[in-house]
Parts: C-alpha cells; structure tokens; sequence
C-alpha cells in the first residue's frame, strides 16, 4: 500500500533529497530553510496522489490513496505500519502538508440548501493545517466539528450554461458510465464531473499531489532550537492566511458604525452580502472566475465531454471555478452571484418578496457607501488592506435584463471585458457565451480600477 517507487500514485515513502526540487519549484523559502537544517533520510515524508474530486480529509479525519484507487484512514485496521508509525500523531486530524501540485479546496458543504461554500484554496506551496498544528497549549477548544471537508481539486466548480437536459444527460451516462441523475443545480454539477473524469475509459492523469510530515519532523520543529527558523516560518504562515480572520471583528463593527453613522438600515442579508465582497476584495475569501488551466480540474475533460457527447451546440461550456483575488497582481477581476450566494456568515432573507435587479440596487448602495467611508483616510481603516481595496477596486453589476436605473450593466457584455469566458478546449465555432446563465443574473464582478 505504500511504495519507495514515485510513480505518482498511492503514497509514496520519501525523504527531503529526494523532493526538495519539487518543493523549491514552488515554495523556495522553505526549502532554503529545510536545505540549512539539511535533515537525513530518517526524516520521512510522504507524497499522496489523489485523483480529481477525491477526499483529503472530511470532518472526521484524513484520508490517504493506496494504489488500487481506494482510501484509509489512520484509525482503521489496515493502516501500513509504517505510515501509522509516522503520521500517527494526527490520528483524528490532519498531518502538517503541502500541495506540491493542483490544488485542495476546504469548503462548507450546506447539504439541505444545495449549496457548497468555498472556505480555503489551497495552491502549490501552501501548507495545511496550520491552526491545528500551532495550537495553544491550553486545554480550551475552539474549533467545532463536522463543519469543513476538504477535496483535491475544486468542489465548488460549475458549468454556466444549463447541464439538465435529461436527454442529453443520457448521452454521458452511456459513454463514461454516469449514475448521477441530471444536475438541477450548481451544488450538483461536482457529482456528474467527478464521475466523468476518473471513469476508466478516460484515464485521466490529472493528480493532486500533497507532501506529508511525519511525527519527527513535528517534534524538531517544535523542541529543537536548531529548527527555529522553520518554526517560525510556519508561524508568519499562519499570521498571513489568518491575518483577517484574526481582525474579522474589529470589521463587523466599523461596518456596523458606518451604518449607523450613515443611517443605513438595509436588508441584514445584502450587508452580509456586501461584507463577504469586501473581503474577496482583500484576498481573505474565494470569489469565482473562468477557468482556463487544469490546475483546479481537467476542464479539457469535461469541456469535451459536454460539447462532443453531451450535445452543449449553443454555449461555450465556461466553466467557474473559486480563486483569489490579489488585486495589486491581477488584472482579471473575480466575481461573485447573488444567484449563488456563498458568504461565510448569512442572515435569511428579508420575507417581502423583491427582483433580484432591486436587490442588486440595494447592494449597489451598500456598497457604495462602505466604499466611501473605508476609503477615507481619517477612518478607522486608514492605511489597513481594506482602505487601500476600497479606494484602488472597482465593483460592477451584471444582470441578464436591463436596468432602467442604469445601475446595472448588460451581463451579454462579459465577455468582451472579459475573454476567459470565451475559453474553451473544445472547439464549436457556433457556440455563443452563457449570458442567460442564472450566475449571471445578478453577477458584481471585482476588479483594479
């Protein structure tokens, strides 16, 4: 079940000579360090590949490939001796790792509202799970159960145009074997693409490939003062990637002065709406884009599949998938949906029915208003990330029906600001972009001014 042999599947039983280009390619800062420590071969690692869609770890523990294509956990029977002897420590967690290649999605998977949140993308050279390594000493836990699940690739990936059509879903589960019923919405388009990329006939290679540290690693990291510098790389790790949930607070209540200060009493749920885009602004939450690379999935795979079997002659098959914005690198904005809401903390609906162009106005306002306020440099957020985000990005709205107001822009014009849309590996020259698409109906893109 565990192999010396990288044939890029199962686990693989490694040591840092033999990995250290992989990991310099994408995190060379922490192979400078490791390289000075220089630790020998007693100091196990291991490689995990895990195919598309596949668990990393649900709300229970981790889960580790084997070679025939199936999964373990550390507190089974079966587990090789060797990997419960080395990665033992995280029996009911998660081992200290990083992605070497793909990537991980942690997501909130809300089973009963169809939907699936994004919480944490985890790229080539990020490290996981630092919150739990780095815990306190004290016996007082914070963290709840049963809340995030993890999977090598995007969980949160959907086509834009509709993939329901019964008929044309019955092409798919003929040729690759398909036993998903026909998607009825976003939340269910992962079940149908994972079935389509791992069905034997594809033989897909795509692989997420995670690099594992084993106990005495964790020990030196911890006890020995020769391995400082790597403890206290992974400390500045943690401070970036929960830098704002550490100040997440001090948030909620400036927003809530700016409303009240500006006499604000809008619908509870397009606050929260409008407080999750200011922090998919600063980088701190996915927002969503046009997918382009496999790094999330084989999306030639599934753009394929839908335009040559499924029979998708109209739409360019645009797939979207989560990413962060760091709006001082990217020109390309990300966007996020009303029609697919996917903040962290959400208050229901206002009960009175209204247009999703009335709720996209009310945001619009909210918005605006925030802006103002965090961009002033006399506020409380002067010379923070959000100051700089409020006065440097730009927020537009998109619908599929106009707007009398002008308020809101035409979403038919997307992609032309935006070309991802028209990316696709399968070829139809007839194929128009998904403008209709329920994404688009009530769409803000974020993006640099």
């Amino acid at each position: 079940m565990v192999t010396e042999y990288n044939e890029k599947n199962g686990m693989v039983k490694t040591c840092w000579s033999e990995v250290r280009k992989q990991v310099a390619k994408v995190e060379p800062q922490f192979a400078k360090i490791v390289d000075n420590i220089n630790p020998d071969k007693s100091f196990v690692l291991y490689l995990a590949y895990y195919p598309y869609g596949c668990m990393d770890a649900d709300t229970q523990s981790s889960l580790f490939p084997n070679a025939i294509g199936s999964y373990y956990r550390l507190t089974d029977k079966d587990v090789p001796k060797d990997v419960l002897k080395d990665l033992g420590y995280s029996a009911n967690s998660t081992p200290l790792g990083m992605v070497l290649d793909k990537q991980i999605e942690s997501f909130i998977d809300l089973k009963k509202n169809n939907i699936s949140i994004p919480w944490m993308i985890y790229t080539p050279g990020k490290m996981f799970p630092l919150s739990g390594i780095l815990k306190s000493k004290s016996n007082v836990i914070y963290s709840p159960n049963g809340l995030l699940s993890s999977v090598s690739g995007s969980r949160s990936s959907f086509l834009l145009p509709n993939i329901g059509c019964i008929t044309h879903h019955s092409n798919l589960q003929r040729e690759f074997n398909v036993r998903k019923q026909p998607p009825k919405s976003y939340y269910e388009h992962w079940g149908v693409f994972k079935e389509i990329i791992n069905c034997p006939a594809i033989k897909s290679d795509w692989r997420c490939c995670v690099l594992y540290f084993s106990e005495k690693w964790i020990n030196k990291i911890f006890n020995d003062r020769a391995w400082i510098d790597l403890n206290k790389y992974l400390h500045e790790a943690a401070w970036t990637q929960f830098g704002f949930e550490i100040n997440r607070i001090n948030y909620d209540i400036i927003f809530s002065i700016i409303q009240q200060q500006r006499n604000l009493k809008p619908n509870p749920y397009l606050v929260d709406t409008a407080k999750h885009i200011f922090t998919t602004a600063i980088g701190a939450a996915p927002g969503y884009t046009p997918a382009t690379d496999d790094s999330a999935m084989p999306i030639s795979i599934i753009q394929n599949a839908y335009s040559q079997i499924y029979g998708l002659r109209k739409y360019i098959p645009t797939i979207m998938q989560p990413v962060y914005l760091n709006f001082k690198i990217n020109k390309f904005p990300v966007y996020y949906s009303l029609q697919n809401p996917a903040t962290h903390v959400f208050s229901p609906k206002s009960r009175e029915t209204s247009s999703t162009l009335y709720e996209m106005r009310e945001l619009e306002h909210i918005m605006r208003v925030f802006s103002e306020e965090l961009a002033n440099k006399d506020s409380m957020c002067s010379d923070t990330i959000m100051c700089e985000a409020a006065m440097k990005i730009g927020f537009n709205y998109y619908h599929n029906k106009s707007d009398r107001h002008g308020i809101i822009s035409l979403s038919s014009t997307l992609d032309e600001l935006d070309h991802r849309f028209k990316f696709s590996s399968s070829i139809n020259q007839n194929a128009v972009f998904a403008s209709d698409s329920p994404f688009l109906r009530g769409c803000i893109s974020i993006k640099l001014r």
